[in-house]
């Protein structure tokens, strides 16, 4: 009774181990110890099945090989659901009478692997229940990097806060003109397209924005208004000259008559010389008008093709300057990037007055799991699981003090 007692007494203890991580399932590339414990009638104790006892891995598809039984899935279930799905195996494909009792424990994992702002990076067994957090912890804390600073650059400490709020102010300064200049663009592609507009700016920005618009519409109206004296201009010149050419063949005719009079001395050459001047100078006239109707017709040309490239040379500057902002904006993000972190250093040395600019560190996990490595953000009080791959990221942010 004493050898069955102590027996049952190691099958409760794995039993006990796998209650522990009663919550994990088993993934691929653990490792699982198997106790089968059998009933031997002849010495009424249960004995240990060596021939299926003994440390078993999953393999890479989930399954686990066991002998007499043969291929199992074990991915996805905890060690008491494989264990009874095993012993019922036993009983269904053996035929015992009295099938094996199983104790499972998992005593193996895939490593878990850190990198990033980690002092120690590297990769670290898989505990059940282990944290973001504590896997960051195993790594050594982020990287915090001596800082040692002399009388020397003492000034340097005292110019960050304000080199961070300059670059803050400057930054949000050009938001705001980035903001207006978006805001333009899409007032001129409006005609194109039809969506929401973006919200425009406020305060100095806002009125820009109002007066570009206001000289812009100006501009327009006053080739509007160009446009539509010259047509009536061009009009005015088609009506006269069409009233020239009628007086010019009326004039002509009369020539004619009186030239034909000449020839039979019905008439005298002063009045036939009188009516060849007044003809010349008709069509002289005549020359004239079309000479202003054409200068007239290109006048009217080139302000319809002001017209047209008013908005796409405002689009175009438009372009120009918010290429110039944003790329503005990146170098002088970059550099408050730096100072900040800086600053958090500095702060975290205690090396910063109190009336200097306020900071946060911020922690951030990036885990990259499975085969088909998908990548996700998690907080630090998140599971982390068997293989895998724990970025660690350290952001330095201003805060209101």
């Amino acid at each position: 009774m004493n050898s069955c007692f102590r027996i049952f007494l190691l099958i409760f203890a794995m039993a006990a181990s796998s209650v522990l991580a009663e919550g994990y399932r088993l993934l691929p590339q653990d490792r699982v110890s198997l106790k089968a414990m059998r009933w031997d009638s002849a010495s009424t104790t249960y004995v240990t099945w060596d021939g299926v006892t003994g440390e078993y891995s999953i393999t890479g598809d989930g399954t686990l090989m066991v002998p007499l039984v043969g291929q199992v899935e074990a991915e996805g279930h905890t060690p008491a659901e494989l264990a009874a799905l095993l012993e019922l195996k036993f009983r269904r494909q053996i035929g015992m009478a009295e099938p094996p009792r199983i104790a499972l424990e998992v005593v193996g994992h895939l490593p878990i692997y850190v990198l990033g702002d980690v002092n120690s990076p590297g990769a670290y067994d898989f505990h059940f229940g282990i944290t973001a957090q504590q896997v960051l912890a195993l790594a050594g804390g982020t990287i915090r990097p001596p800082i040692e600073f002399s009388s020397s650059n003492d000034f340097q400490i005292l110019r960050m806060g304000g080199e961070i709020r300059l670059l803050s102010t400057q930054i949000g300064e050009l938001e705001q003109e980035k903001q207006r200049l978006v805001a333009d663009l899409a007032i001129l592609e409006s005609d194109e397209n039809s969506g929401e507009l973006p919200e425009p700016p406020t305060g100095l920005e806002g009125e820009i924005l109002k007066a570009t618009m206001s000289a812009r519409e100006g501009v327009g109206e006053r080739i509007q208004d160009l446009q539509n004296l010259l047509k009536e201009q061009i009009s005015s010149l088609t009506t006269q000259l069409e009233l020239r050419n009628i007086q010019i063949a009326n004039v002509s005719k009369e020539l004619e008559n009186l030239n034909s009079l000449k020839e039979k001395g019905l008439t005298v050459s002063n009045r036939v010389t009188t009516m060849t001047n007044q003809l010349n100078d008709l069509e002289s006239k005549r020359l004239d008008q079309e000479v202003a109707l054409l200068v007239a017709r290109q006048d009217l040309n080139r302000a319809e093709r002001d017209a047209l490239e008013l908005d796409d040379n405002a689009r175009s500057d438009t372009l120009v300057q918010l290429n110039s902002v944003e790329s503005e904006l990146a170098s002088l993000k970059t550099r408050l990037e730096t100072a900040t972190t800086l600053h958090g250093e500095l702060a975290a040395a205690g090396l910063l007055s109190e009336d200097d600019v306020a900071s946060e560190t911020i922690i951030e996990f990036v885990v990259t799991r499975g085969v088909d490595g998908q990548t996700q953000r998690v907080t630090g009080t998140d599971l982390v699981r068997p293989g895998d791959t724990i970025e660690v990221v350290r952001r330095t942010v201003l805060t209101s003090n």
